[in-house]
């Protein structure tokens, strides 16, 4: 495996003795910090680690279990505090430094102060996977992403059976669209084909398509971080037919985020009447113009950031809340923790994460019949909620930039068919890239305009093309721009190919919003299945296929016969006023029964169980 580029002003060497050129400048300009305060540690009674007659390092041992459980529950400045308490007593255990950078980084403002901790973790054990791995996450939340990957392959080649570092180095390398082990892709998931290999969930869904193993992962996680699963408490006696039914959701996506761009419309939406809107923020990027729409629409708006899992759940229970909504899943940020406690008698897993979650206390799970067809519940802890169209909502309002644009804006031909791929590129496989190599072989003159998020990606896109015998000048890449932007440059590509594994969802509603057609091909998992639910919302099933090359035939259709093309474009303009999927109002109305459906049974004093709405 190869070692850190020269350019990673973290090189390490492989051969047991690692160099590092600005640890000293690291260790001068950084200041450890200070332990808390001693005011705040009797509070919390976290002086008490050190047993009479202990040896320094046995209590060291004891004070970092209960950093452990601290950790568990979000009490992250109970845990650093006793780890600092810890390493003052046993300094030179690397276990402790690399626990309290772990601890640290949680924090995006002390991601240097965590470095520092693995650094020094390294400096006590050159030849311990577990740190390199470490660094590799850190530098992965920084966006570097391909310093992440080098530090991910030294931590495996350390310790071959660091599965959580294998994990991450495939879904980087995802990321970067480095496709040259994707051939033994198959080998590498045997090793995670184990209840007792603990691992991201997330990181899977675009590696491979099937709803089993992505159980099996999200369920070794829960037996790993999540305990004790709290059960529903029995229902009050005598509830007040008039008594409004309080739901409370909950994430860190409040803000410009693909999660607000779908619900923004069924918070302004929602009955009044009958519902109260609790809102628990706990740690939204950015107070923008979706931050403050979310914040209009709550009855109470809670910025909850600083809690842990204790206090967020006390509060979420004193607020008296009846349904809650997690809208995360294993995406960033995500407080399953909250759930396992039980912030509410019913709960339910929403829109955030397309899969499951594989928690004992996950009441219901959001989908449709397209996404979780009968056959496949099996591939879910929860029982099913069934919306009567798509289960993903939409604003009706969302608002295309009015734009003086041409295709030479964006480095499209002027004439000639062109073939778009707007998802994530962690999501494009070489699969998908065949087929699209294809297409361009067979459509003269067309062009593939491909979004990279970062420019780096551009001549790696270009050069698989040119591997495939197609000019890397027919791939024309595109970055990020604002969401309005987005959607108005969506109008000058002719058709959206979509992936496999982890199809279009919010991507795909873009696109059609904006006109533009896109096939899909649906496969097994939930994230397979979306793009399949939301093209049949919008009536345009014709679009949905089932087999590659049916998938295949479908898009060089749209490509070859201006009239068919033409027909879809009409139909996805009829869609706008006349479809389900863009029927905001219509939608909330559902998604309120169907919580009133499941809230009620709750009442009646029965278990959870599937439900759903007609169509």
């Amino acid at each position: 495996m190869s070692q850190p580029s020269q350019t990673s002003k973290l090189a390490v060497t492989l051969n047991g003795k690692p160099e590092f050129p600005e640890f000293e400048k690291f260790a001068t300009s950084i200041k450890s910090q200070e332990r808390a305060k001693f005011a705040y540690e009797m509070k919390n009674g976290l002086r008490n680690g050190i047993a009479p007659g202990d040896k320094p390092q046995d209590s060291a041992k004891k004070l970092l279990k209960r950093a452990r459980a601290e950790i568990l529950k979000h009490h992250n400045q109970r845990a650093e505090t006793l780890l600092r308490q810890a390493i003052s007593l046993d300094e030179n255990n690397a276990t402790l430094h690399a626990q309290l950078g772990e601890v640290l980084m949680k924090d995006m403002q002390r991601l240097v102060d965590a470095l520092a901790c693995f650094m020094r973790a390294v400096k006590l054990e050159p030849t311990n996977g577990g740190h390199y791995g470490l660094i590799g996450t850190l530098l992965m939340r920084m966006q570097r992403y391909d310093e992440a990957i080098d530090y991910f392959q030294i931590a495996v080649k350390f310790d071959p059976k660091n599965y959580i570092a294998l994990s991450r180095m495939m879904h980087m390398k995802a990321h970067r669209l480095r496709w040259d082990e994707f051939e033994k892709l198959p080998n590498y998931l045997k090793a995670f084909n184990d209840k007792r290999v603990v691992s991201d969930p997330f990181a899977f869904l675009s590696l491979c398509d099937d709803g089993s193993f992505q159980r099996l992962r999200s369920e070794a996680h829960v037996r790993a971080k999540h305990r004790n699963p709290v059960k529903a408490w029995k229902p009050v006696a005598a509830r007040p037919r008039e008594q409004k039914i309080r739901i409370g959701y909950f994430s860190n996506d409040f803000y410009n985020h693909a999660t607000m761009h779908l619900m923004a419309g069924l918070l302004e939406r929602h009955d009044r009447e009958r519902f109260e809107i609790f809102i628990y923020d706990y740690g939204s990027k950015r107070h923008d113009h979706e931050h403050q729409r979310a914040r209009r629409n709550a009855d109470q708006f809670y910025d909850v950031r600083a809690m842990d899992t204790t206090e967020l759940v006390d509060l979420a229970r004193a607020d008296g809340i009846d349904i809650g909504v997690d809208l995360k899943g294993y995406t960033e940020g995500g407080r399953l923790d909250i759930f396992n406690d039980r912030v509410a008698p019913v709960q339910v897993a929403y829109l955030g994460y397309p899969g499951t979650t594989g928690l004992k206390s996950m009441d219901y799970m959001v989908a449709d019949r397209i996404t979780i067809p009968s056959h496949l519940r099996k591939h879910y802890s929860e029982h099913i909620l069934y919306m009567p169209h798509c289960y993903q909502p939409n604003d009706e309002n969302r608002y295309i930039a009015t734009s003086y644009a041409s295709r030479a804006t964006y480095g499209l031909p002027a004439e000639g068919f062109v073939f778009s791929s707007f998802n994530n590129p962690y999501k494009v496989t070489p699969r998908e890239f065949d087929i699209w190599m294809n297409l361009l072989k067979e459509v003269p003159d067309s062009v593939l305009w491909f979004y990279t998020s970062k420019n780096e990606a551009s001549d790696v896109i270009r050069k698989e093309a040119e591997s495939r015998g197609v000019d890397g000048a027919r791939i024309i890449t595109a970055g990020r721009l604002q969401p309005e932007e987005h959607l108005a440059r969506l109008r000058f590509a002719d058709l959206f190919l979509d992936t496999f594994n982890v199809n279009a969802h919010t991507t795909a509603s873009d696109a059609l919003w904006a006109g533009l057609p896109v096939v899909t091909k649906t496969g097994e998992q939930f994230a397979a299945r979306v793009a399949g639910s939301v093209l049949t919302a919008a009536g345009l099933s014709d679009l949905v296929t089932s087999t590659e090359k049916k998938y295949h035939d479908v898009a060089l259709r749209v490509a070859q016969d201006p009239d068919y093309h033409a027909d879809i474009k009409a139909r996805i303009a009829e869609s706008h006023s006349g479809a389900p999927l863009f029927d905001t109002s219509g939608y909330t109305r559902d998604f309120e029964q169907l919580l009133e459906k499941a809230f009620q049974n709750y009442l009646d004093g029965n278990g959870p169980r599937h439900m759903g709405l007609s169509a």
